[in-house]
């Protein structure tokens, strides 16, 4: 999730959308059909067992399968769901989920680092869909109090190597990937403290890391800096803000690091030419292999409603609810088609670049 710099604000509520689309002739699910990997295989934990990476499929790499942030910065950060609504919750979850399995999403990476695991294992449950969880710290202002009180790097670093290699909450589940994420444009020393204890996590153990940006170069450096490996890094909302300009952001891809881009379908934070020039960057310096994209969809309940993110003010976006996780076939992909981008590209971003992310 995103704001200027670090998490989208501002939500609302509105209603699912799905529908089928076909692209010359072919539905889009056909689009980006796997096709053998050329990777080493490697097991990859989700909350339904291991999975190899090279059967991963279609997989969007910046989800959110519940949320409980406030739905503005100066309001309270955490905000469990209410126990009344958790049932409730767990159905709709389960059905955007299960509409994305119907559009061809194989898996969803969920970057959502302090989750209630009971939930997240009956949705695991009722869907097809692959969700990898993660470890890691979001942002201080927005995460339960235990963990935002929490200042010794080594105490962080433990937390994240047990969830990853013992399991989560007591549980035998593992987290697959990191999660670490900055409030502004600099990291603040509890932020860098994360971001160290995370980088060695990664050395240490392999797993790959996502951060949230804030300031791309800053992070990146930092966790390179500190022993992580740079092919295993993703910097997710890169594209917000750049007018269409990669800048310096092509170095960071071509030392190995990932770029993740999100804002399909929401023009307040990157209008659609901006956010086509930007990924056609990448791909005419021969670094399609660096990108990721993903829909960051999420949602929470506000005075008994399911509030979608960017529909209320300043945006007002009455189709916020339409950018569920099967909004990537249904709607971004059919546009990326139409504008240029080839069926290779997008499996490319979509289908390869994961695999190859989550391999040795």
């Amino acid at each position: 999730m995103k704001n200027t710099y670090s998490r989208r604000t501002f939500i609302s509520e509105s209603s699912l959308f799905l529908g089928s689309i076909a692209i010359a002739g072919l539905p889009v699910t056909r689009i980006l059909e796997s096709r053998q990997g050329t990777n080493k295989s490697k097991l990859v934990p989700t909350l339904t067992g291991d999975i190899a990476n090279d059967k991963l499929g279609t997989t969007l790499m910046h989800e959110h399968i519940l949320w409980f942030g406030g739905p503005r910065l100066e309001d309270p950060g955490y905000m469990p769901i209410p126990d009344d609504l958790q049932s409730e919750s767990v159905d709709f979850a389960v059905s955007l989920l299960n509409d994305a399995a119907r559009a061809g999403v194989d898996t969803v990476v969920d970057l959502t680092p302090f989750r209630p695991l009971e939930l997240y294992k009956r949705i695991a449950e009722r869907t097809s869909v692959k969700i990898v969880a993660s470890t890691g710290f979001y942002r201080r202002a927005k995460i339960p109090k235990w963990m935002a009180d929490m200042e010794d790097e080594k105490q962080m670093e433990e937390l994240m190597l047990k969830e990853l290699t013992e399991g989560i909450g007591g549980t035998k589940i593992k987290a697959g990937i990191i999660k670490v994420a900055g409030e502004g444009a600099s990291l603040t020393d509890w932020e860098k403290k994360v971001f160290r204890a995370a980088a060695r996590v990664q050395k240490a153990t392999g797993c790959p890391i996502a951060t949230h940006t804030g300031g791309p170069f800053e992070q990146f450096d930092l966790l390179v800096k500190t022993g992580a490996d740079p092919k295993r890094i993703f910097l997710s909302h890169v594209d917000v803000g750049r007018k269409g300009k990669p800048g310096e952001l092509i170095t960071i891809a071509r030392e190995g690091g990932y770029l993740e881009a999100d804002t399909f379908g929401q023009e307040f934070y990157t209008p659609w030419n901006e956010l086509i020039s930007f990924l056609r960057s990448f791909c005419d310096a021969g670094l399609a292999n660096k990108i990721f994209i993903s829909i960051d969809s999420n949602w929470h309940w506000e005075n008994g409603k399911k509030i979608f993110e960017g529909a209320g003010p300043p945006n007002f976006d009455s189709n916020a609810g339409r950018r569920t996780f099967a909004y990537m076939m249904t709607d971004a992909v059919p546009s990326l088609l139409k504008s240029g981008f080839s069926k290779t590209e997008i499996h490319t971003f979509l289908v390869d670049n994961p695999h190859t992310f989550f391999s040795d």
